[in-house]
């Protein structure tokens, strides 16, 4: 089943929240500008101090150190279909954020639809206009053909792109996907299902055959799938049931020394997942006279 078109929204904003550098990647394939002494690229937020509509906030908003070292920002945007209210919308936040941080900002709209990206692929110029607007605009034509697991490892987000993109290249399809099962970090299995539900049926069908396939050498990619998603998900639940012990441990201590937290802050200390932080608390509630003692600014 295709996955839903939120889904088809969110994913590449999941990409640049899981990898910021993806957004440097993307100017470099849409051609405008060399990306070389860039680094440290950081996820923004995508609101600024302005109080501003829904439609002036930006999808993803990354910034990064130019090779000057001062920061510039980066503006990606996600259409599935041609929107003419989104042009002003852009424009807006671009200003907004030079205005805000006097700097160089830079708009990516990624459209995997060919006609949709050659839509959007011209210049922001009402008439007699004193500014000018250019999207850099990553569609098919800017996506590449990963031939190799080496090409698809090196930037796994542009190459399960590049497989939606260019789907009807059955040889692309089949080495982003079996590449995926090698990719050392949660991000393989989460791609391969975004992957799996962009592709027409007859395709994924095809796909799936290919990695079941098992050879005397290796298990089959599939099979290394279900391993590294089965052992994140182990992970997790460790680290959920250790956070649970260190949330009763707190509590009990907080208690015992007369600090009994209230609802607020036994909601805060139940939801809380991290581990470390959890350890925090529980060392500044062995000598705390007050619960601001414990909690402070975390």
């Amino acid at each position: 089943m295709a996955m839903s078109p939120g889904h088809e929204h969110e994913m590449p904003l999941e990409m640049l929240r899981r990898r910021p550098s993806f957004a440097l990647e993307l100017l470099t394939l849409g051609g405008k500008t060399h990306m070389d002494g860039y680094s440290d690229a950081r996820l923004e937020s995508v609101e600024l101090n302005e109080r501003l509509p829904a439609e002036y906030m930006a999808d993803s908003v990354v910034s990064a150190k130019g090779p000057d070292g001062e920061r510039r920002f980066v503006i990606v945007e996600v259409q599935r279909s041609w929107d003419g209210r989104k042009v002003w919308s852009w424009a807006a936040y671009v200003g907004g954020l030079m205005g805000r941080h006097r700097c160089a900002v830079m708009l990516v709209v990624l459209c995997l639809n060919k006609t949709v990206a050659a839509r959007y692929d011209q210049p922001i110029l009402p008439p007699d206009s004193c500014m000018r607007l250019r999207p850099v605009v990553v569609g098919p034509d800017q996506l590449p053909f990963p031939r190799t697991a080496a090409e698809v490892l090196t930037s796994p987000e542009v190459a399960v792109l590049s497989a939606i993109a260019h789907s009807d290249d059955f040889e692309v399809v089949a080495t982003v996907g079996t590449a995926l099962a090698d990719l050392p970090d949660e991000r393989g299995p989460v791609y391969y299902d975004y992957l799996g539900g962009q592709l027409a049926e007859p395709i994924r069908a095809r796909l799936e055959e290919i990695m079941s396939t098992v050879t005397p050498e290796t298990d089959s990619a599939l099979e290394r799938l279900l391993r590294r998603r089965e052992a994140i998900a182990a992970a997790r639940a460790e680290a959920r049931g250790e956070a649970r012990g260190e949330a009763r441990a707190l509590v009990t201590v907080l208690e015992s020394r007369g600090l009994a937290p209230n609802p607020a802050q036994r909601e805060r200390i139940a939801s809380c997942t991290d581990p470390d932080l959890l350890n925090t608390w529980l060392a500044r509630a062995a000598t705390a006279t007050d619960l601001a003692d414990v909690f402070g600014d975390d």
